[in-house]
């Protein structure tokens, strides 16, 4: 509760002649018409209102994160696929898993078969292989359990126990399922198929090769080698250097340029050279190969690379 001080006075109102009163006006209307004009220039220019601009930008930020992924289905799914390979030993606790299961149909689906018996698994993990409107595919890896009985001695008593061995299994698990507002459910009965591979074969890629046509000077290669390990040089260690000579190459501190193992640099006219190299780097895990395709420009006294690939040239295939 507010309490007024004793010796609060009021406070008093200061009168406005009738001058001011109309400057007041004046300015007021003044005021509207200039921020008319510059509303009317920004929209002829192509200006477009902040709140539009923030959406495309969060639309934008969206799209590349998900790379238009549905991340609300993903999720729902997500769950379904771990409920639905996770089923106890334990009778109790199979009753339990069904009912999980079934949750997710919201409908009990018709049924003819009597023949539907599910055995002990255990969810190992799932990766998603694809994502349309009404259906999902999982790569799914699981333990798969096989029930056997055994007897089991007690004192002058004879009892079977189950015994459960379980071994790995890896498929593909298609699930039907259907968006209603912002919620989901499965509307029809997943199923299974096996895994493709998907390994290319020899016949299917073609060959990586090295470009020899053009063959440069031994000076002139000598030349373009120092460049070439100059550039790899300042790649990984100096980035003020690196814009110097290039563009396209970001600083890249946590590897270590070890060596030039194969370079051939074909002439394109203008002191322009296509650059095909095979380096050595370093890294935590030891050393590796990369291999480069670029432009090499002559000016002046020295060299500038551009349009930088991460791959070979193709060939014929022999």
């Amino acid at each position: 509760m507010l309490k007024k001080q004793p010796n609060e006075k009021p406070p008093k109102l200061k009168k406005m002649s009738a001058k001011q009163a109309g400057a007041l006006v004046v300015g007021g209307v003044v005021f509207l018409f200039i921020a008319n004009v510059a509303l009317v220039s920004l929209v002829a220019s192509g200006y477009k209102p902040t709140h539009k601009i923030i959406r495309e930008e969060v639309s934008a930020t969206q799209k590349a994160s998900g790379n238009g992924l549905d991340l609300q289905a993903k999720n729902y799914l997500d769950g379904f696929v771990q409920t639905y390979f996770t089923f106890p030993e334990d009778e109790k606790e199979q009753e339990i898993a069904v009912k999980d299961i079934n949750a997710y149909f919201v409908q009990n689906l018709p049924v003819i078969s009597q023949g539907i018996q599910r055995k002990p698994s255990k969810f190992e993990g799932a990766v998603m292989m694809s994502l349309a409107d009404n259906e999902a595919t999982y790569k799914v890896t699981y333990s798969a359990g096989e029930v056997t009985t055994k007897e089991v001695k007690k004192e002058k008593d004879t009892t079977k126990q189950n015994v459960v061995k379980y071994h790995d299994e890896t498929t593909l698990f298609t699930i039907p399922y259907q968006k209603v507002g912002s919620a989901y459910y499965i509307s029809d009965e997943p199923y299974f198929s096996s895994v493709p591979d998907l390994q290319a074969t020899e016949n299917q890629v073609p060959t990586k090769t090295w470009s020899d046509s053009g063959k440069t000077s031994d000076s002139v290669k000598k030349d373009l080698d120092k460049f070439t390990k100059s550039l790899f040089t300042a790649y990984t260690t100096d980035g003020d250097t690196l814009k110097l000579i290039s563009k396209g190459l970001s600083l890249n501190k946590g590897q270590e340029f070890k060596s030039l193992d194969q370079a051939t640099y074909e002439a394109k006219g203008g002191d322009k050279y296509h650059a095909v190299v095979q380096i050595t780097m370093k890294n935590a895990l030891g050393t590796h190969l990369e291999n480069y395709q670029f432009t090499i420009e002559k000016q002046k006294q020295s060299y500038f690379a551009t349009d930088f690939k991460h791959t070979l040239p193709e060939g014929k295939k022999e």
